[in-house]
């Protein structure tokens, strides 16, 4: 009996946090855990022939939230802002501003040309910007901002992705982990594929080709997350079905998710006495030691990044990363 209700505890805790990972979040982390995958993936050529990236890509998020403090606190769209280094010519960084927009938005050019500005008065260094676009409405893709008044006009556009209009074979690059991430969000527009067994078939299929991929084993768990998590089962049992499929195709890697390691923490500290006791107390309240052991747990396993752990447990991101630099008991 204690083991069924442990196991309902751990669904019901899965299912917390499920929710409370967005796909905003999601896509800030993937892009920043595979940044030069995704580079390839966007702007090959510009990749092999200006990006150097054996310095490591500065991602600028504090300082795009500065360019645009005016953006809604509960914006439901991803952006970044990363200064690349560059391998020659005089020229020695560039910044490329990302903006993955899920939803029409009638407003969304001129947002992308009021970044543009705003960057290229701050830091006077050239700019390049992409809009990938993840909705389903076939006909919406802006790729410019046109502004004219009397004999005054500007206009400014920029690279566009639209994920609707390719097909899978499109979007598969051979050996680009990134095309894996592209594939799942592809699924996620067939309103076919969110029914929780299609689901749970495809995302079976995606870890499989992660398999025969063999990327590196960081790729891998940052990419099974996005899995995981980008498209929400509604049997939240199904997930841990999953990881346990996850288990048995990765034979010599241990998949300790979030969840379970919150869960962990949980039953430490003795407040397991109801899950919604227990996740009311671990989670969105959490006493200060139980959020940074879980933290903790979180950053060690890898399994999300500072800005998804900032998310997960509502806490500000200096916080974590005072938790990263063991700054913190």
């Amino acid at each position: 009996m204690e083991s069924i209700r442990n196991d309902e505890s751990t669904l019901l805790l899965t299912r917390k946090i499920m929710d409370r990972i967005s796909k905003d979040t999601l896509w800030k982390g993937i892009i920043e855990d595979l940044f030069e995958d995704f580079c390839y993936y966007f702007f090959s050529s510009w990749a092999k022939q200006v990006a150097d990236f054996s310095k490591k890509p500065e991602f600028l998020d504090k300082e795009l939230q500065e360019i645009y403090p005016e953006a809604p606190s509960k914006k439901r769209y991803a952006d970044k802002l990363v200064k690349v280094f560059t391998q020659q010519g005089t020229t020695q960084w560039v910044l490329v501003h990302i903006e993955v927009q899920g939803y029409k938005d009638a407003q969304f050019a001129q947002r992308m040309f009021t970044y543009f500005y705003r960057i290229l008065d701050r830091y006077k260094q050239k700019v390049m910007a992409i809009a990938i676009f993840t909705d389903a409405d076939k006909h919406y893709q802006p790729k410019e901002y046109f502004y004219e008044y009397e004999q005054t006009q500007s206009i400014y556009r920029f690279a566009t992705f639209k994920l609707f209009h390719k097909t899978e074979e499109e979007l598969t690059l051979k050996e680009n982990p990134f095309s894996v991430v592209m594939l799942v969000a592809k699924k996620a527009l067939l309103k076919k594929n969110l029914a929780d067994k299609a689901q749970l078939i495809w995302k079976r299929e995606l870890v499989l080709k992660l398999k025969e991929a063999n990327y590196s084993d960081g790729k891998i768990r940052k990419i099974l997350n996005f899995i995981r998590f980008y498209v929400v089962f509604q049997e939240a049992n199904l997930l841990s079905e999953l990881n346990q499929d996850i288990q048995k195709t990765f034979k010599h890697r241990k998949n300790m998710g979030i969840e379970e390691a919150i869960l962990q923490e949980v039953e430490e500290k003795g407040i397991e006495k109801g899950i919604e006791k227990g996740i009311e107390k671990g989670i969105e309240k959490g006493t200060l030691q139980t959020k940074t052991k879980a933290i903790k747990k979180a950053l060690q396993q890898q399994v999300l990044t500072v800005q998804q752990i900032v998310d997960v447990f509502d806490v500000p991101t200096e916080f974590v990363l005072k938790v990263q630099r063991e700054e913190l008991p």
